[in-house]
């Protein structure tokens, strides 16, 4: 499980981009129930426990607004597997 953090005020929300849905092979994401200060629909964390790592929310977000954080532990065994 990798730490999920969404700039809710920075995204367009889910009804004029929803990237961030689309891409997540996992289906991470789904609406929230909130409007942003900028009157859109954020995505919300629905199962952060499937998260993947792969990466594809943050790379393909246009807005920059999905940070995640890969768990340490993941990390150290994927170095350690290298050695």
């Amino acid at each position: 499980m990798s730490g999920i953090t969404i700039f809710k005020n920075t995204c367009k929300g889910v009804e004029d981009c929803g990237i961030c849905i689309f891409v997540c092979p996992k289906d991470v994401f789904e609406p929230s129930d909130v409007m942003n200060e900028f009157g859109f629909v954020p995505p919300r964390v629905a199962h952060e426990d499937q998260c993947t790592d792969c990466l594809n929310c943050m790379i393909s977000c246009p807005d920059m607004a999905i940070v995640v954080e890969k768990k340490k532990e993941k990390v150290k065994a994927k170095n350690e597997q290298k050695s």
